[in-house]
Order: structure tokens, then sequence, then C-alpha cells
């Protein structure tokens, strides 16, 4: 069958796939269109995320290359390069939340253990009401110490939010000039005092919403821009903590979002992400509606961060509202089996896209989790459930880099894995080196390591390499004319 053949069977194949299942479902009175449509989407998601191995390998992963020398500054030939990576570029977050109520060291050992397991970033919790429920009295001595007790198992914290239209004490100003000073003041003090300590903020968070929201700070923002008040933010943070990533958060996912995203940079506002919140309490979300979502804000050319992911392992709920909470809402064991399968494609699916730089999952346990919702990798008793250890291979296993070369003449070993930070350990004849290496996406990724203690011998002279090969000839060759000679004698006689 030649290729002309084999493109007409092919969408010939393709258009049958569509119109069987859309005659059979206006028999049943469903809108052709809409079958078409969701047929069309189901061909879309399967070649999106056939694609994703590919796009991982591509965008994830660098090249590192290690030369080793031994004490004279000489290249070792044929030493042993291992390297296993500790740590990923990439952020995978979880909320950090339960910390703040007892403090860290009160917090559930098995929570921690699985916290610390599995995530190198983290959501701190700075919301204004409960940070500082009196004027003037806050919680920054118990966000110091979530701060410490994440920098000694590696997780990156970032605080969440600065400004929240629904996030208000009792004593906050009602004058829109008052709350003006007020918001300047809070976003300056906390991005000040915290700078070193959190890396990352939450500087507006929903402001989409904002404004529609009846609380002092709503009808602050109200007044103004929401534009002019995220540029503001931004520009105090800025201020107080130059080194700090910045991120605007907001569960729009709308063309409003993205306007207002594009309005904030016209007012000369910089944030460094973009915030997306998916909270699928309602029902999870086609692959293709998170891959779409990604794309439309992919070409203003700025990270982005899924904020905060709920995916349930009990039935959805459709109808509440984000301020209700059901009396009983259990997780099933055909549920944790659905929450698995799709959060191991949601995060495949998002590590594959070359815009996306941290997926936070919102809720680590059932136990406590936002609106009662079985949204948690966790159990109430802390048991694990299979998402969880599925997201744990993925993470720590398929996408964590290991393994070991050699050297070859030139002393240079290569070495290809996910960015992030690497171990590696030299060796060769009883000497060895520990020494570390970070590959970094647009970097060099080079590493120069002398081998304590070891001198690389001369390289062999020539005559000593081939005199064995010389000798083994002539043995060969004198064995075939004795063996002629005596065939001759033997003919003669």
């Amino acid at each position: 069958m030649n290729r002309r053949c084999f493109n007409i069977a092919a969408l010939t194949i393709v258009v049958i796939s569509l119109i069987v299942p859309a005659a059979a479902c206006q028999s049943q009175g469903t809108s052709v269109g809409n079958v078409i449509i969701q047929a069309c989407n189901g061909i879309r998601e399967w070649f999106i995320m056939q694609g994703a191995g590919d796009r991982i390998e591509k965008i994830r992963k660098g090249d590192g290359v290690i030369q080793v020398l031994d004490e004279n500054n000489v290249p070792v030939r044929g030493a042993r390069v291992y390297y296993e990576q500790q740590s990923h570029d990439f952020l995978f977050g979880i909320g950090l939340a339960p910390l703040a109520k007892n403090g860290p060291t009160a917090v559930n050992r098995e929570w921690a253990e699985a916290a610390s397991a599995l995530f190198n970033y983290g959501t701190a919790p700075f919301y204004w009401d409960s940070y500082e429920p009196t004027e003037g009295k806050t919680s920054a001595v118990m966000l110091k110490m979530i701060a410490e007790w994440a920098g000694q198992r590696g997780i990156t914290i970032k605080g969440h939010p600065l400004i929240w239209a629904e996030s208000v004490p009792n004593w906050a100003p009602v004058n829109a000039d008052d709350m003006q000073q007020e918001q300047e003041k809070r976003v300056k003090e906390i991005a000040g005092e915290f700078c070193g300590w959190i890396d990352y903020w939450d500087v507006v968070n929903e402001p989409t919403m904002g404004a529609q929201v009846s609380t002092p700070v709503g009808k602050w923002m109200a007044q103004r821009t929401l534009a002019s008040v995220c540029a503001d933010a931004l520009a105090w943070a800025r201020s107080a903590c130059p080194t700090s990533t910045l991120i605007i958060n907001d569960f729009r996912t709308d063309q409003d979002y993205r306007d207002l995203l594009q309005e904030v940079v016209r007012q000369k506002g910089k944030y460094d992400a973009i915030g997306i919140q998916t909270h699928m309490h309602r029902g999870n979300w086609p692959l293709y509606q998170v891959w779409d979502t990604c794309e439309r804000f992919n070409d203003l050319d700025t990270p982005i961060h899924l904020t905060e992911v709920t995916v349930l392992s009990g039935n959805p709920k459709t109808g509440i509202s984000s301020q209700e909470q059901p009396s009983e809402w259990p997780t099933t064991a055909a549920g944790e089996i659905e929450q698995a399968d799709y959060a191991e494609k949601f995060y495949i699916l998002l590590f594959s896209h070359p815009s996306v730089q941290a997926i936070t999952w919102w809720d680590l346990s059932d136990y406590g989790a936002w609106q009662g919702a079985p949204a948690g990798l966790l159990r109430t008793d802390m048991t694990e459930k299979p998402a969880y250890n599925r997201l744990l291979t993925l993470i720590r296993d398929k996408w964590w880099s290991r393994g070991d070369v050699y050297t070859g003449d030139d002393g240079i070993a290569r070495v290809r894995g996910f960015y992030g930070t690497y171990d590696i350990i030299v060796e060769k004849e009883g000497k060895r080196t520990a020494t570390a290496l970070h590959i970094a996406g647009g970097l060099d990724n080079r590493l120069k390591v002398n081998l304590d203690g070891y001198s690389q011998p001369p390289p062999t002279p020539l005559y000593e390499m081939i005199w064995p090969y010389v000798l083994a000839a002539a043995v060969i060759a004198l064995i075939v004319l004795v063996g002629r000679w005596i065939a001759r004698i033997r003919r003669r006689i």
C-alpha cells in the first residue's frame, strides 16, 4: 500500500469513528456536535499524552560534563564516575497548613515523613486574619519555625498569601486610603522579615474576584483597579526582598485572568510566575482541558505554577459553594484507584509542559482537608493511598537519575539526568573523591574533579602495546611454516 492509500484509509477510519458514535447518540437525543467534539478532544488528549515522554526527555533533562584529573592535573583515564540525584529543580509542592496549628514539632509523625519523602516545596499559611488576629501580634515566630523545619528537609517554602480579599482581621481599617497604607505596611514587613527564609510569595490571591468580596480589602480593591492593586503589591514585595519569586494566583483560568495579567504588565507590575488553582471537588478536569489551560497562558512567556491541586478519592459534589463543608464525604476504594490513575496522568502531563515549573498538591491528608473532602494522598489515619505511591514512583524513581560512567582518554565522562543536584563519586584503583554537581537548564554544567592521592601513569609506549601482538603473529607464522615443512616431508616419504 502506497502512502496516499494509507492516508486515505487512516482518514476514513477517523471519520467512521466519529460518525458512528454520533449517529448512535443522536438516536438517543444527544447532540451530534457535542459527541463529535468530545471524540475529537479524546483523540487529541491521546496524542498529547503519547508525546509526554519525549517532551519530558527534552525539557526536563540536561547533560553534565565531568573531567577527572589526578593530583598533578593530568587527565585520568578509565575512572569510574557514579552519579546520584539528590534533588529536583522542578518544584513538587504540598500545603503546609497543618504545621501551623500546634507547631511543626507537634505535627503527626507519619504526616511529616510522608511530606518530606515526596515533596521539595511547601506552601506556608500567611492569611492576614490568622497571621495577625490582633494588631501588632503576629505568628512570625511560628512561621520561621516552619521555614526552619522545611529547610532541614530540603523543602523550599512559599508564603501564601500577602493580599487576599477574603482574609481580613476584625481590626483592619475600613477607609480605602488607610487600607492602602496598611497593605503596603503588611507586604513590606512580611516580605522583608522573611527574606532569606522564604523565597516564593503568592503576592495577590484571587485578584479577579477581589472587588466583588464585601470586606474592607475587597472594598479597597473595588475603589482602585485590580491591575493597580497587583502592580503596587508586587513593587512593595520586590523592594522588601529583591531576590524573591513573586506570583499572582487565581482560580480563574479564563480570558479575564489573562487580561488582568497583561494589564498588570502594562502598569509596570512585574510578576515572576502565574499561579493557577485546580481544585476539582466537582469532578476531574479532562486532561486536554488541563493542557489547554497551560497553553492559554503560554505565550505570556512566564513560568506557570499549579498552586492548589485537589483530586478526590471519593464521589465529587456539584452544586456546593467553596464555603460549605458537607457533614460526610468519605474516601472509597474505587475512588482511590481513580484518584491514583488521574493524579499520575495529571503530573505526567504537567511535567511535560515547557511552561510549568511547579505543582502543589493542596491537602496531604484527608484529616483537616478543605471542605472535609477526601482530597488527601493520605487517609485520615495517615495511611497511604495508591495515589501517594504512584507519585512517589514517578518523582523519586522514574524521574530520578542515577548511574555510573567511565572517563575516556581525555579524562572526561558525560552524564545525562533530570535537572537538579547530584552527588558525584569518582573512583580508581582504591582512590576516591566525592563532590557535587548541579545540572541546570541553560548552563554549561561542567565540573572538574581532582582524584586525591592518584597519579596517572604516563601513556604506554607504542612498542610496549604492540609487541605481544607481533610476537603472537610470529609464533603463528612459525607454526604454519613448520606445519608446511612437515607436510612436505611426509609426502616425500
